[in-house]
């Protein structure tokens, strides 16, 4: 998962180390604008935002984000969270206000559950047919099986479940991986894309889970469970 963060103070940039540490990726922004752009123009799955910003009221940057964003997560971390501050957040369109420092374990779970029942999920295992991707520990499994992914495989295969089917260009997973930070060719995408391949075979996966369509991307289409043998 991917999130955007507001890197204007030492406070938000400790956030941010934390929730890296956590397995997000991470994308910083150092005013309300720069969020504003990345969030148009980018792959971002929740945003966290410093009341402390250098261009425009915090309060003021949430209202315009929901409004162009519907279902985005949008998160505020404050060093000092009052009720009247956590009200004013809320009703403009936040989602939550957290004081930080807290728990990054707990922030982590927080905006895990936030992002995927956004998706419509409503459990921390995402599951189509035998596939199930388990948000909170970020592992695979195929049935039983477990699939053992490097971490950008298995961001790839959690992006393209929490879209539920939906078709996903490879210009949207450069995103997602990458966000314009040290991008390689576009074409390590099909490499990704072979080797989950592979893997799944290997554990006797079917060979339409990941269905590519040439000009247009990749999705994991809605999986039919796995039959059960009866016992004669």
């Amino acid at each position: 998962m991917r999130l955007l963060v507001t890197d204007t103070t030492w406070n938000i940039a400790g956030l941010a180390h934390a929730m890296g540490k956590e397995g997000f990726y991470i994308t910083e922004a150092a005013s309300g604008g720069e969020v504003l752009e990345y969030a148009s123009s980018a792959e971002q799955n929740a945003i966290l935002l410093d009341p402390d910003l250098p261009d425009m009221k915090a309060s003021d940057l949430v209202a315009q984000l929901r409004a162009g964003h519907p279902r985005m997560v949008i998160v505020v971390a404050s060093r000092r969270v009052d009720d009247a501050l956590r009200r004013s957040f809320m009703a403009r369109g936040a989602d939550e206000v957290i004081e930080w420092p807290c728990k990054p374990i707990e922030i982590a779970a927080r905006l895990r559950a936030y992002i995927r029942r956004a998706c419509g999920f409503a459990h921390p295992v995402l599951e189509t047919g035998p596939l199930s991707v388990d948000v909170d520990a970020r592992s695979v499994h195929w049935g039983d099986m477990p699939l053992h992914l490097t971490r950008l495989e298995y961001e790839l295969v959690e992006m393209l479940v929490l879209r539920a089917g939906g078709m996903v260009s490879r210009e949207q997973i450069m995103l997602q991986l990458y966000a314009w930070q040290d991008e390689p060719d576009p074409k390590i995408i099909d490499v990704y894309i072979c080797r989950i391949r592979a893997k799944l075979a290997a554990i006797g996966a079917a060979e339409d889970v990941m269905v590519t369509a040439f000009g247009q991307g990749v999705r994991i289409p809605a999986l039919t469970p796995m039959r059960k043998h009866k016992a004669a």
